[in-house]
Order: C-alpha cells, then sequence, then structure tokens
C-alpha cells in the first residue's frame, strides 16, 4: 500500500546528515561515503558533500571537519575550493594524524558505527511500491489536456511552474506556486525533492490531464521516476519528460535498462529532443505520439515561466 504521506512530506535530508555527522567523536573521523552508506545509498555520496559545506543553520554542533574523501584526502571546508587548509589544522589540534593533505592509518581512526535513520533505504524500498503500482496500459491520446510542470530552483526555494496546453497548443491555464524543500538532488531521489513543489503547483488532480513531468518515469534504476511518484500517489496520468539520461544506455531511439525498453527519445514539434517514459496511467507509444504530435512544446513553457517567476522573486 501507498504511504501517500511519506512521499509528500518534506524530508530534511540535511538534519539527517548533521545528526550522523555530529556523532563523530574528536580524534576521529569519518567520510562522506561512510554517512551516505549509512542513510542508505553510497551514490549520495557527493550530496553529503555539498550538505556538510551547505550555508544553513545547524540546530546544534556539527564538526563537519571530521568528514572527510575515502582515499584518506582531508578536502575542503566551507565549500569547494575554502578551508583546505582550516580543515587540516582543526584535525591537528583534535590529535589526527596527517601527512600531506591525508589521514594517516585513516583505518585506525576512522568512525562508521553511527545511529540514526536509514532514510534513503526507506525512501528506495517506497519507490518499489510505487513501481508495482504503475498501470502502462492507457492511451495518452485520450486527454485534451497536457499539463507540463517544472521546478526552478534558488538554494532551497522551490518556484513551481505548470502550464496546460490542449492538443492544438493552446496555453489554457499557468500556474506557480512556491516552497520550501529540505532535500539536495540525489540520483535516483529526486521524487522526494520535487514532489512537494510539483503538489504544490497542481492544485487539485484533474482525471481529463495528462501530467508531463520534468524527470524520469520508469526509466529509473528501480523503476520509479518523479513522474511515476507524481502519478501514482495523486492516481492521475503522468509522463516522464527528461532532458538526459539517469540510467540505461541508447539502441537507436530507444532507452534500454535490463533489456527491455524503459524509455525513448522524442522531438517535440519545434524540434526539442526529450527522454520519454511512462509515469502512470499511461502507455510509452501514446505518450510519444502525443508528445510528437504537439506544435509547441509544453515543457519549455512550463520551464520558462518557473525561470521568470523564480526571478520575479529576487
Amino acid at each position: 500500500m501507498i504511504e501517500r504521506e511519506f512521499h509528500l512530506k518534506d524530508h530534511d535530508l540535511y538534519l539527517e546528515a548533521f545528526k550522523l555527522a555530529a556523532q563523530i567523536p574528536r580524534g576521529k573521523v569519518s567520510t562522506y561515503g561512510a554517512i551516505a552508506r549509512y542513510l542508505g545509498d553510497v551514490s549520495a555520496s557527493r550530496a553529503v558533500g555539498q550538505m556538510m559545506s551547505a550555508d544553513r543553520e545547524r540546530p546544534f554542533p556539527v564538526p563537519c571537519h571530521r568528514v572527510i574523501y575515502s582515499d584518506g584526502r582531508t578536502g575542503w571546508y566551507t565549500g569547494m575550493g575554502r578551508g583546505a587548509d582550516q580543515k587540516r589544522e582543526m584535525l591537528r589540534s583534535e590529535g589526527v594524524d596527517l601527512s600531506n593533505d591525508r589521514v594517516k592509518d585513516l583505518k585506525d581512526v576512522l568512525f562508521t558505527n553511527f545511529c540514526g535513520d536509514h532514510l534513503l533505504a526507506r525512501m528506495a524500498e517506497a519507490q518499489k511500491e510505487v513501481a508495482s503500482s504503475v498501470s502502462q496500459l492507457e492511451a495518452a491520446t485520450r486527454f485534451d489536456r497536457l499539463a507540463a510542470l517544472d521546478v526552478s530552483y534558488r538554494g532551497d526555494e522551490a518556484f513551481g511552474a505548470m502550464v496546460t496546453v490542449d492538443r492544438k497548443g493552446k496555453v489554457l491555464e499557468e500556474r506557480t506556486a512556491l516552497c520550501t524543500v529540505n532535500f539536495p538532488y540525489v540520483p535516483g531521489y529526486l521524487g522526494f525533492r520535487e514532489m512537494r513543489p510539483y503538489t504544490s503547483v497542481m492544485g487539485e488532480p484533474r482525471e481529463d490531464t495528462l501530467y508531463l513531468i520534468d524527470g524520469h518515469g520508469t526509466a529509473h534504476p528501480r523503476r520509479a521516476g518523479v513522474a511515476c511518484q507524481f502519478g501514482v500517489v495523486h492516481d492521475v496520468a503522468a509522463a516522464g519528460v527528461a532532458k538526459t539520461i539517469l540510467t540505461g544506455a541508447m539502441r537507436g531511439d530507444s532507452l534500454i535498462l535490463d533489456r527491455r525498453e524503459a524509455g525513448r527519445l522524442v522531438h517535440t514539434g519545434d524540434g526539442r529532443p526529450y527522454f520519454t517514459s511512462i509515469g502512470h496511467k499511461a502507455s510509452l507509444d501514446s505518450v510519444c505520439r502525443v508528445l510528437a504530435s504537439l506544435p509547441v512544446d509544453p515543457m519549455a513553457l512550463a520551464h520558462c515561466l518557473a525561470t521568470k517567476f523564480r526571478r520575479s522573486a529576487e
């Protein structure tokens, strides 16, 4: 059973990462990878590094200088290219032995005995539940309304936009909404960053509308990208319309994942290419036909509206 509230919650991954880093004792270090692995996915290592250096309030002391690279390099402090010398001096003052820019005998001072929430692991399981609920059989050609959704960011502020067009390309509606997110970009978990902005800007779900989401659907490591989450959680027809590939490999115009077609390269009426995949309640063939037949690019319209909305708040 899909836990709707979990998918729409403002999950604070920064706070969870800070809680783990705060457990590293004086004289010890841990790694970005170790924290990411404890959260549930080592692929979040880069995001952990970004969170450690993020310019945001910590509700308690967080010794970010004790988090280093897995090869022993101490790295930066307070942001890329900054604070390397300061970080090394802080570690030395706590008794950590360094050789140039690396921790000596890392295994002897490495701390991994964390206690906390395996948040990414729980999210991955929730995505698998979504994947099992995706319907791929219905025809997208039955919809006369197509709503394209996009988000533009300024720090943690998400400026959501939705532009609805008919099959002739006429703009029927434009909507914007602003919300704050506390979840950075982590490959494979975009839905937990963007479900709230998309939900805020959507308003009441409509059964007569195909929602085109700036992101992937089934072309995802767990077959449940943001378009699947959006469609299943709100019980609406949706498709993923992405600008780049997240996983898989192209064979002609087909995006192949585990020997099966997970998505397809489609060009809109003005020639823009998108990697399209199933979200929910619409087959891949029918979604691709609809997108290719449109005289306008609704994704580009939504992107422009989101950007304009963000700039208007500067």
